[in-house]
């Protein structure tokens, strides 16, 4: 009985991982505020930030700051989080970013795996290339804000429905989005309230949004 106390005693909990991927263009309170909220009620050990070089659905719209630029705010946002590594995988590839290439080549093949979107991403989740694949490597956790809106994964196949459902999770979100942030900065409004104040200072610094670097 000692023997076999002291063997569970030894085995290791497998790592918990989540992947955070987005075009992060840039990175703002609101993806870190959700990344916070998901690593805590869920019991993650990490979350790795992926900026993405193109994502699919961008290809005629892709990200107005260079790759690099891209990264190195991502690298400022997480700095301070131990538990949040950015990565850089995706923009080693040529684009555009399928997700199911990115988590298969990450080589946790002893961690759970959890994918990290949002709730209006995950909608969208029928279009994304090898999906349930995807899904069978990687389990959703889907930040949300409101209720679910069936009507919008009614046509998904039930595996996929079944695995949308399991992992939606409560969060409280911000009302923010890049979009917006680009917007403002290019109208030379306050922005310090939607990011990290080093994120801000970074942009200033390297004349992102204004100028199309």
């Amino acid at each position: 009985m000692g023997d076999y106390l002291i063997k569970k005693a030894m085995e290791k909990k497998r790592e918990r991982v989540g992947f955070f991927g987005a075009s992060f263009d840039p990175i703002h309170n609101g993806h870190m505020n959700m990344a916070i909220q998901l690593l805590e009620k869920c019991d993650l050990d990490k979350i790795l930030f992926c900026p993405a070089h193109i994502s699919p659905g961008k290809v005629d719209t892709p990200p107005e700051a260079l790759k690099n630029h891209r990264l190195n705010m991502v690298q400022l946002a997480t700095e301070d989080h131990p538990a949040f590594i950015p990565i850089d995988n995706e923009l080693s590839r040529p684009p555009p970013s399928y997700t199911i290439d990115t988590v298969e080549s990450l080589g946790y093949k002893e961690a759970e795996l959890f994918l990290i979107i949002s709730e209006d991403v995950a909608y969208t989740l029928m279009e994304w290339k090898g999906v349930e694949k995807l899904l069978n490597i990687a389990s959703p956790l889907i930040g949300r804000r409101f209720e679910l809106d069936a009507s919008k994964i009614k046509a998904f196949n039930p595996s996929i429905r079944k695995k949308v459902l399991d992992g939606y999770i409560s969060t409280k979100t911000m009302e923010i989005s890049s979009t917006t942030i680009r917007k403002r900065l290019k109208k030379r409004l306050y922005c310090a309230h939607l990011l990290p104040s080093k994120i801000l200072d970074y942009i200033y610094q390297n004349g992102l949004y204004c100028d199309g670097k």
